[in-house]
Order: structure tokens, then sequence, then C-alpha cells
């Protein structure tokens, strides 16, 4: 098993307001392969229940390079929300931006081509797992242009979704819930967590290409 973690000053790049951040705490811890088949990795996320300014507590976000390959993930404890957007052509150019919410149980799929940053909306930890195959991480597009396409701000009595001027051009963001996939071996409920689905049942994950027309926004999720 790998251990890996961001502190708030190293998540410095990706924040909206980061000139006063100077705090070594941590933001959030990765252990990878915590479980492994043939050709995934199990692996946990817990987010602090932290803020820079107005905004939420985050991963740094990145992009799958080389292998496009989904993630499937799950919320384990906490409240989540996940940004996942898709660029054409250069990476300040997005296409689709959307916020997937996760309450215990529930799923949480990034088709392949999107990038994604997981968020804790909550007052506790944020825990999260994910099964993923074997790919690179691009952090450098997350990097280069101060975030995601959008900020997620506490607004107090709301939650503001405020866009990244750093981007050419961004799209309005779209609410989804993950539907049940049964020819994915997806239920998104607490009742049938990630841990438990067969490795036969998650052939999607590593050989995407023979699964193109599930694995579209469409197919995948409904808009709230």
């Amino acid at each position: 098993m790998e251990l890996s973690k961001r502190t708030i000053f190293e998540m410095k790049p990706v924040f909206k307001n980061r000139e006063s951040i100077e705090s070594d705490a941590d933001m959030y811890l990765v252990e990878r392969g915590v479980k492994n088949t043939e050709e995934l990795s199990y692996d946990l996320t817990t987010i602090k229940p932290i803020k820079i300014g107005m905004e939420f507590a985050k991963t740094f976000g990145h992009y799958h390079s080389k292998l496009i390959l989904p993630e499937l993930y799950e919320a384990l404890s906490g409240y989540a929300y996940s940004l996942i957007q898709r660029y054409e052509h250069t990476p300040n150019n997005i296409k689709e931006a959307y916020i997937i919410e996760a309450e215990i149980g529930w799923k949480i799929i990034v088709p392949p081509g999107f990038g994604h940053v997981s968020i804790n909306i909550g007052d506790d930890e944020l825990k999260l797992a994910n099964w993923v195959g074997s790919v690179i991480r691009d952090y450098d597009p997350f990097k280069n242009l101060r975030g995601a396409c959008y900020y997620v701000l506490d607004a107090g009595e709301s939650i503001e979704f405020k866009k990244n001027l750093n981007y050419k051009s961004v799209p309005e963001i779209k609410k989804l819930k993950l539907r049940d996939i049964p020819e994915l071996g997806i239920y998104n409920d607490a009742s049938r967590p990630i841990s438990d689905i067969p490795a036969k049942k998650l052939d999607w994950l590593a050989h995407p290409e023979k699964y193109e027309k599930s694995l579209t926004i469409k197919n995948l999720y409904r808009e709230i």
C-alpha cells in the first residue's frame, strides 16, 4: 500500500484566494492499493473539513493521460461533491462541466476523458473509496489554470459555484446523480458497496472501449 498526502500549502496553486496560505497542516490523505485485482487498485481518500476563505477543502484535481480510463468512487462517510470536466482541444476550453453529489453509499463514475476534483462540503471528514486501473495522473492542467473550471464556495445559506476566470471557455454547470447501472455492477445506495463488486463486473474500468455506449453522461446520470 502507498500513502500520499497534500498539505494546505501544497494545495496553494489550485485555490481561488491563495495569497495568505502558509499552513503545513494536511488537507487530504490518499491510501493507494488498499487491495488490488489483476488490473485495478482499490484506494481510500480522506479529506479534512476545513475551508480556505470561503472555499471548501478538495483534492488537487487531475486528468488521466495515455490510458484514458474511467474511475468509480463511493462516499464512505461525510458529504461530497465531485466536479468533473472535459475539455476540447486545449485544457482552458471546457466543453462539459458537472457536479455530482454523494452522501454515504452514493457512487460517482468519472467517465473516460474527464478530469475531476473531490470536494468536502460537509462538517466532518469526507472518506471516499475508489477503483481505478493503471493510470498516469496529470495534475498540470489544474495547476496551470489555478484549479478546476469552477470554485465551490460556502455562501452561508447556500453553496456557490464561481467560474474560474483563468479558463477561456466554461459552460454553465449542471448537477447530476448517478443512476443504478446493473450491467456495470452499480447500485447507488449504501447496501451494495463498491468493495463488494465482483472483479468480473469491474471489467469496464480497465477496458472502457468495450462499454462505450454505457459510459456516457446521458446513460450514467440523471440531471437534478
